[in-house]
């Protein structure tokens, strides 16, 4: 148990949480970092290794080899329990990963339950021994978020992403309702595993926050590797009720299915219950309200990551963690999530950063927009044999030639969009980002050349 005063205490190890704490720590801070189950949240046991691990245990069924071990990636040939397992233990393996880094930049770190009982005052119903209080300075709330949906157990037919990666057997039909990002990283993995796989979506396209051009594309390539997509249809999981194998169900246009397992992924809510926001006036609805700099209404305390609903995504919680700790620190600091890149797990993937073209018409900035799709070399040789298909939208300020916006469908998307942010964060507009000298054959090669065809289309 840990003593005294802290400068910070951060509730919640996820990434956003785990990142305060370093970050604060690395700058001085005295720190304690409270969890309520094990290190790690959302992103380590149910969210991005979890669903880069099935991927790679479903290319190694592709290729039908079995992959080195060292990699502790499971043979090709393996069943879901096996894959699972080998899940869990890169979970596991990661875990003990953040707690050594913790460790060593001298995070204190307690598991129980917090509680707020002022803006300087935690209760933490302890794990492992008797409930005690933390006095700090600041707190930091990074508790994440969990499935909209709660659903009724892993052993129900219709399940939740967390009861998703707790199946025993592979689905031979698997419904997937919501064709948001988490929708579609599902539905390209169990594809590939070997799963017939629906998805239905109530609005006219995929993925309906980013760019038209990436929700088409990305749809064009699930049809492709065969996923079946139902647009314009709705499901209501209140009227179908757990069901039996063999039992169909019926969307709200009239089409009957007949899946064995149906997943629920129409949103996520913050994990605030227990928190005891009420107590020091948080305004919560449903997720914490916070300004630029990741404060709540109470000044002492930030929210940061899903907890605040702005941004769902790792890259973003970082980011916040980062501009909160400045704040605390008196520095000028403010998160803006357009300019966060974020990516998809789908197959390809998909990253983006800035402006997409209908948010950008509808605030009235003046754009040109260019897109294309081509074969992607780079200094991998595996795209030397099989070029990889990508596509790649850029969208520039017409006058200043700045870039408002770049989004990329493929399997080096993120790198994509990773190189066109440094460039942004330098101020580069086109013609002076085309001056960069490259790698050749690389990714980053791609906006290159979508940028000098844009450059044809303005001297045109």
């Amino acid at each position: 148990m840990t003593d005294g005063r802290y400068q910070l205490a951060v509730i919640g190890a996820g990434s956003g949480g785990r990142e305060a704490a370093l970050a604060a720590a690395h700058s001085g801070l005295r720190v304690v970092l409270i969890e309520r189950d094990t290190l790690g949240g959302t992103c380590l046991h149910r969210g991005f290794y979890c669903l880069k691990t099935l991927r790679a245990c479903a290319e190694a069924q592709r290729f039908n080899a079995p992959v080195d071990l060292r990699s502790e990636v499971a043979d090709g040939t393996a069943k879901l329990p096996d894959w699972l397992a080998t899940q869990r233990k890169i979970s596991i393996r990661l875990t003990q990963a953040w707690g050594n880094q913790l460790g060593r930049a001298g995070v204190a770190v307690e598991f129980g339950q917090a509680t707020l009982v002022d803006s300087g005052r935690i209760n933490v119903s302890s794990t492992h021994g008797e409930p005690f209080s933390i006095e700090a300075d600041y707190i930091i709330l990074a508790t994440g978020s969990r499935p909209e949906y709660d659903g009724l157990g892993p052993d129900s037919r219709i399940v939740n992403s967390d009861d998703l990666l707790k199946q025993r057997t592979l689905p031979k039909h698997l419904l997937i309702v919501g064709g948001g990002y988490i929708g579609c990283e599902f539905a390209t993995i169990f594809r590939a595993l070997g799963s017939r796989v629906t998805l239905v979506e109530q609005r006219k396209r995929l993925l309906s926050d980013w760019d038209e051009a990436v929700g088409d594309f990305v749809a064009k390539a699930m049809r492709a590797s065969g996923v079946e997509l139902a647009f314009g249809a709705a499901f209501d999981v209140t009227r179908a009720g757990a069901g039996s194998d063999g039992e169909s169900v019926m969307l709200s246009d009239g089409t009957q299915i007949n899946p064995d397992l149906i997943l629920i992924v129409t949103g996520r809510k913050p994990n605030v219950e227990d928190l005891g926001v009420e107590k020091v006036g948080i305004s919560v609805n449903p997720f914490v309200a916070v300004d630029e700099k990741m404060r709540t209404s109470c000044n002492r305390i930030y929210a940061i990551g899903d907890l605040n609903g702005l941004s769902l995504l790792d890259s973003a919680a970082i980011s916040q963690a980062r501009v909160a700790v400045d704040s605390i620190l008196g520095k000028e600091a403010r998160f803006s999530a357009r300019w966060i890149p974020r990516c998809i797990h789908t197959d390809p993937g998909a990253a983006s950063i800035g402006w997409n073209e209908d948010e950008a018409g509808r605030a009235g900035l003046d754009v040109i927009a260019h897109s294309q799709t081509f074969r992607l070399v780079t200094d991998d040789e595996r795209t030397v044999t099989n070029p990889s298909e990508t596509m790649l939208k850029v969208l520039i300020q017409s006058e200043s030639r700045q870039i408002l916006g770049v989004h990329a469908v493929g399997h080096q998307a993120a790198e994509i969009v990773n190189f066109v942010s440094v460039a942004i964060q330098s101020g580069l507009n086109l013609e002076e980002l085309m001056q960069v000298p490259l790698v050749h054959p690389s990714t980053a090669e791609a906006i290159r050349e979508c940028a000098k065809n844009l450059g044809s289309v303005l001297a045109g």
